[in-house]
């Protein structure tokens, strides 16, 4: 394949790049791909004056050091790019990515590597190897707070990139060593082109769809599981050291009639946050509706789970709340059970209904245990 043919495909496959990511900017709020569709033009710019260049439409230097320039700039813009769409958020050391593109732009100018096709080259995909090796780094690392599938691809495609990139700069600045043509490595840099646009539409995807999900299996006010989540996430089979441990929240009902609707909205929120830290992060929480929820816990005793529903208690009850001029003060009445081998989770969570029902007919502000009633 020759170089002409070679171009036109790799300035295609960069032209069809930024027109997806900025197709799909105007349908997304996700940070970096602005960045993308610009880093993707910007390469798709140099190539194309690469091309009048060859044709001697442009002079030399025009075409060198324009062409370069706009490399450097374009996978600095790709690299910022995949960092902010990776991290999910834009911060002042994305610009370091420009400010070492202007360094290197500038070295090339002072030096007058520009005027040699080889070592310009070089140089090329040799930033080309560094910028997508720094963006994969940064993917890797958020995978551990982000845990979509489309990272491995995305990562596939960058390191492929990379590999190739590498090979081209060691075929052209080392041609003894017998390496492949440049060419071919190129041609599959264009493959590799458009993989990562096709993995970055993935990845926005399915992180629009663990969104969806979450919305779905979160109670929009506390900003815990809801109660068709909460229900769904429990096993359907019971064993030795369950527990389920259900709270009301005392006067709620007054608190919502004295101090409005708003201020009823801040104690629940309130509460569900003093309970998730109580409670810890390995028991399932979930809002049933209104002022009550639910706890499910593994591995209880009888005074293993009093206790545990004691501190919870205390913690609510060490709330307060100023909507106003007036101080809100809270406290909660709840109710224990743990397995004995025969109920299964309705079973259970019904005897803890009924010992919360005994904590408020004993006067509310209280923890109370199934088989104590």
């Amino acid at each position: 394949m020759d170089l002409a043919t070679v171009l036109l495909l790799y300035k295609s496959s960069l032209m069809v790049g930024a027109v997806c990511f900025a197709y799909m900017r105007c349908r997304s709020q996700e940070p970096g791909l602005d960045f993308l569709a610009a880093g993707f033009a910007v390469l798709a710019f140099g190539s194309t004056l690469a091309g009048w260049g060859e044709q001697g439409l442009v002079a030399f230097v025009t075409w060198t050091m324009g062409s370069f320039t706009a490399g450097a700039g374009g996978y600095a813009l790709i690299a910022a790019g995949l960092v902010q769409l990776s991290s999910c958020r834009r911060w002042v050391g994305d610009w370091a990515a420009g400010a070492a593109a202007l360094a290197l732009v500038l070295l090339v100018w002072r030096m007058e590597w520009y005027a040699d096709n080889t070592v310009r080259a070089v140089l090329f995909n040799l930033t080309t190897a560094v910028y997508l090796a720094a963006a994969a780094l940064v993917i890797l690392r958020d995978y551990l707070r982000d845990r979509l599938p489309a990272r491995f691809g995305l990562l596939g495609a960058l390191l492929t990139s990379i590999v190739f990139a590498g090979l081209a700069a060691l075929a052209l600045g080392a041609p003894e060593f017998g390496l492949p043509d440049p060419r071919q490595s190129f041609f599959m840099l264009i493959i590799c082109q458009f993989a990562i646009a096709l993995f970055v539409v993935v990845l926005v995807q399915e992180r629009a769809e663990a969104k969806l999900k979450r919305l779905a299996n979160t109670d929009a006010l506390t900003g815990v599981p809801n109660r068709q989540h909460f229900l769904a996430s429990l096993p359907q089979h019971l064993q030795p050291g369950d527990a389920f441990i259900m709270l009301d929240i005392d006067h709620f009902k007054s608190i919502n009639d004295r101090f409005g609707h708003e201020a009823g909205d801040v104690v629940l929120t309130g509460v569900a946050q003093a309970i998730a830290g109580a409670a810890g992060p390995r028991t399932l929480l979930g809002r049933l509706g209104g002022e009550e929820f639910c706890l499910f816990l593994r591995g209880q005793t009888q005074e293993t789970a009093l206790a545990g529903a004691e501190q919870i208690r205390q913690a609510v009850k060490s709330l307060w709340f100023n909507p106003g001029a007036d101080t809100i003060t809270t406290s909660a009445s709840l109710g224990i059970a743990v397995w004995t081998g025969t109920e299964d989770a309705r079973a259970l969570r019904h005897k803890a209904d009924e010992a919360l029902y005994l904590a408020k007919h004993r006067g509310r502000d209280k923890a109370v245990l199934f088989n104590a009633a």
